[in-house]
């Protein structure tokens, strides 16, 4: 006799994973003159959100972003000003959903997993965002790492996430795109499931992630078939 697994809570990191960021990444390279700006930028805004974490001074994801990009503006020789960065940044509250996030987040909500978000941008923003790509009304619960104050992939990002919700974090999967959110997932004890957005690889030195799918609908069809058949 089959003994059917328990669905563990499923929670998804936002950007990149669930919204796609081509006009962000167009804006910022626009803004800074290179296309492989926002790579660079981006890979500050990690970079010092983790330092945020390491020296105790919390400021958010926002304003990190904005000083971030005005220091990868300073490293590439080029001219920006407030403005110039706020504008180019505001297009992340203005960001679709993938085509195929609905329809994955409906297919697991429909065989009966529990969806919730685990983000690093702030609330606001983040509400913003679910509103306007329709995707409020998928998650019990939208966390952001503003309450706790400490950015992914801090392990207790992840600890604090498996209280708001009511379980073990061994009873959570983290889905996300980015290797170095799995990774912090992972060592917290959390299983995880990689989304293989382009561009996007996992962090070879950190263990495997349990799921791999090149989309969202991909990812609930594998989970639907590991937990309910």
């Amino acid at each position: 006799m089959n003994i059917q697994k328990s669905k563990p809570v499923l929670v998804f990191d936002v950007n990149e994973t669930l919204l796609d960021m081509t006009p962000l990444k167009k804006a910022v390279n626009e803004l800074l003159g290179n296309e492989l700006g926002f790579r660079i930028w981006f890979g500050m805004l990690l970079h010092y959100s983790t330092v945020s974490n390491s020296i105790n001074e919390y400021h958010d994801f926002g304003t990190i972003a904005a000083a971030t990009l005005g220091m990868a503006a300073t490293s590439m020789n080029k001219k920006v000003d407030e403005d110039e960065i706020k504008e180019a940044l505001s297009t992340i509250k203005t960001l679709e959903a993938y085509p195929d996030v609905e329809k994955g987040l409906q297919l697991l909500k429909d065989n009966g997993f529990r969806l919730a978000t685990l983000t690093n941008s702030p609330p606001h923003a983040l509400k913003q965002q679910l509103i306007n790509s329709n995707l409020t009304d998928y998650f019990e619960q939208t966390l952001s790492i503003d309450s706790l104050k400490k950015y992914k992939p801090e392990i207790t990002t992840y600890l604090w996430a498996a209280k708001e919700l009511a379980v073990q974090p061994e009873e959570m999967l983290m889905i996300a795109a980015h290797g170095w959110d799995l990774a912090g997932a992972s060592h917290a004890g959390l299983a995880t499931g990689f989304i293989a957005r382009e561009g996007q690889s996992l962090y070879s030195l950190s263990s495997k992630p349990n799921y791999v799918a090149n989309d969202i609908l991909a990812m609930a069809e594998q989970l639907v078939a590991a937990y309910t058949k």
